[in-house]
């Protein structure tokens, strides 16, 4: 799935683009009125205005400041391996309130009235992060019905959540976008091409916002993008409370893990890849997990994104490792068996797979949406693979042994 996203994001995000133009520009079209008083409803659900604010310590790609009636939320991105720079405030004013003046810093910054009614978006893990704080009937668009969330799917068979096509794959169907009507449009800008688009998508009028939650590097930075999700809604106390839990949790566990005498070493790759032998997770968001509970015997000073390994390297630094992690449920086109039994991992049975919630008729994989908003749960996980004394009686929710045909 993830092999994928070079090979097919520059044609997926053309038809993405092309049916979210009919669902935003259709949007009411089969009964305006009934759409109108929808969102009334759920705009009436809302609180008027944030009760609490929310501050950004982990995330590193969105801030936010609070005055009397609006939000400035800075928007901002940089990467050099992509050639991207973005930057970006959005004001978010409070329905019925007089705005701040276009003038300063606020020149050029986007104007969003809230809290929004209904929202869409290209990507799992928005969509996620807006069920998580109770907000599921204001979606009215995501990428499909490939999603493992039953509550999700369930809106989705029901034609209460319209398919706009996914940000790296999928054909959007149209006919099912005409009375959808999303009042915001979160796009998952992935590279320039992205953000061209969505740039297309504003000269004609639709409200579309990048979401940067991807390029976060750690998985506190990611999850805090809930906050994020919390502002055109007014719910950050429930953002704030929900991140806060998380949060303690995961401390939680890697104080238990600092208190042992030694730290199990790990690596996560996967295989095969078209670049290299291996694709390895050294220092990225995946990686930061690995870090978090063990020593990441792959972590190095290189890039913050997936690099190719070919097998001398790889066997050269994880040979003694512990814990082999990995995205293939069986190793049936790896390797040959001398070659994997020089890992210590592999002869002792401890490479596991984080595949265990897929459902297969829906080619939807939970390990792309939960751990969006939920890394204490992977941690949890994670530490009583590593250490079973920490937490004798936990299964695990993502994990599982990968199937070893060759021992």
């Amino acid at each position: 799935m993830i092999t994928q996203l070079n090979r097919t994001r520059f044609w997926s995000q053309r038809f993405a683009l092309v049916s979210t133009l009919i669902l935003m520009s259709t949007a009411g079209c089969k009964s305006p009125d009934n759409v109108n008083h929808k969102s009334e409803e759920l705009i009436n659900s809302l609180p008027s205005t944030n009760s609490e604010e929310v501050s950004v310590e982990y995330a590193k790609n969105f801030s936010v400041s609070y005055h009397d009636n609006y939000k400035v939320v800075d928007l901002h991105f940089k990467s050099k391996g992509k050639s991207m720079d973005f930057n970006e405030k959005l004001v978010l004013v409070q329905r019925g309130t007089i705005p701040p003046s276009k003038t300063g810093e606020l020149q050029d910054a986007r104007f969003i009235d809230i809290p929004i009614a209904t929202i869409a978006a290209n990507h799992d893990g928005e969509v996620i992060r807006i069920k998580s704080l109770g907000l599921i009937d204001h979606i009215v668009g995501m990428g499909g019905g490939d999603i493992y969330d039953p509550e999700l799917r369930a809106r989705w068979e029901e034609k209460k959540i319209a398919s706009i096509g996914y940000s790296f794959h999928a054909v959007p169907k149209p006919e099912l976008l005409m009375s959808a009507g999303a009042e915001l449009l979160a796009l998952h800008t992935y590279d320039n091409e992205g953000l061209d688009g969505m740039n297309k998508l504003r000269e004609l009028g639709i409200n579309a916002i990048p979401s940067f939650a991807w390029g976060e590097q750690t998985f506190l930075g990611k999850s805090e993008w809930i906050k994020f999700s919390a502002l055109f809604f007014n719910k950050e106390d429930q953002a704030n409370k929900l991140f806060d839990q998380i949060k303690e949790r995961c401390d939680a566990l890697m104080e238990q893990v600092e208190s042992l005498p030694e730290k199990k070493t790990t690596f996560l790759v996967y295989h095969p890849s078209d670049e290299a032998d291996w694709k390895a997770h050294r220092n990225d968001f995946y990686a930061s997990y690995l870090q978090a509970v063990s020593n990441n015997i792959l972590k190095d000073d290189g890039p913050t994104h997936s690099v190719g390994m070919n097998n001398e390297q790889l066997l050269e630094l994880a040979k003694e490792a512990d814990f082999w992690m990995v995205n293939n449920v069986s190793d049936e086109n790896w390797p040959p068996m001398n070659y994997l039994k020089s890992f210590k991992s592999y002869r002792e049975g401890n490479v596991f797979h984080y595949q265990k919630r897929t459902n297969h008729a829906n080619n939807a994989y939970d390990w792309y949406e939960t751990p969006e908003v939920r890394p204490d749960l992977v941690l949890e996980d994670l530490v009583s693979i590593f250490y079973p004394e920490l937490l004798p009686d936990h299964e695990p929710i993502f994990f599982e042994k990968v199937k070893l045909t060759k021992q």
